[in-house]
């Protein structure tokens, strides 16, 4: 069996697989701040995840107060943290609570919705992509894959992150059990929909994985397939270290 790696095209593939990690990540999390936009939230973003609160939340004495007392123990573990700082925290907190959290009485269904948003935008990036592939198809049978083409693979390939949301949080739970083997924006979901909590991470890893195994053995050349798979566990792997890890935390803190 001849097996052969195009250098020039793992390369290529790897620093876009790379690329379009961090892009996918900040992306998804626009799609929270989009939704919790829309409810009127203030909203800050970080390297992987994001806040929201609703207005005046951030400028509130009490906030900035408990911001003030949490920077000399954020490396410090809960059960270590001096019992006097505890019990501060706990009323800034109870403070905040209750001027801004109790009158907010349709919390739960928005934080669903906010919750929604991260996988919804994840999901229609990766249907566009789709979308563009099908309206090009003959053009593809004729000419091959070009930029845009390309461009549309990569796009729907953000399906890829439901496939990894689900092995990653059913390994973790081998290697690391606590009863939970599911995790994620999708284990919320569900758990606020009351289904089971397997639910929506099963539902759309395994959409995940019949989309990008289209993607990879009916789009991918026959001729670059194996060369895409490597460049893309190699590129998604180093983009996840690089980002989640390295770059990420020092940009978007």
């Amino acid at each position: 069996m001849d097996i052969k790696i195009d250098i020039k095209f793992f390369l290529s593939f790897t620093l876009v697989f790379i690329l379009f990690t961090v892009i996918g990540t900040i992306s998804h999390e626009y799609g929270h701040i989009a939704i919790a936009k829309i409810y009127g939230y203030d909203t800050t973003l970080h390297y992987g995840s994001m806040n929201f609160h609703p207005k005046g939340y951030l400028d509130d004495p009490n906030f900035k107060a408990l911001e003030s007392l949490s920077e000399n123990y954020i490396n410090v573990e809960y059960d270590s943290t001096p019992d006097e700082v505890k019990e501060k925290a706990n009323k800034y907190i109870k403070l905040l609570e209750k001027r801004y959290w109790d009158e907010e009485n349709e919390k739960n269904n928005k934080s669903l919705f906010i919750s929604i948003g991260g996988p919804l935008q994840t999901i229609l990036t990766g249907i566009i992509g789709l979308i563009i592939l099908r309206l090009r198809k003959k053009t593809i049978q004729i000419n091959g894959l070009k930029i845009l083409d390309w461009l549309a693979v990569f796009l729907s390939l953000f399906w890829l992150r439901e496939i990894f949301n689900l092995v990653h949080s059913i390994g973790e739970e081998i290697i690391f059990p606590d009863g939970k083997w599911f995790g994620g924006d999708e284990y919320f979901i569900s758990k606020d929909l009351n289904l089971w909590p397997g639910t929506i991470p099963i539902l759309l890893g395994m959409l995940g994985l019949l989309i990008s195994a289209y993607i990879v053995f009916e789009v991918v050349p026959k001729k670059l397939r194996l060369t895409f798979i490597l460049g893309g566990l190699i590129g998604g792997i180093s983009g996840f270290i690089l980002w989640l890890d390295i770059i990420g935390p020092k940009v978007l803190p």
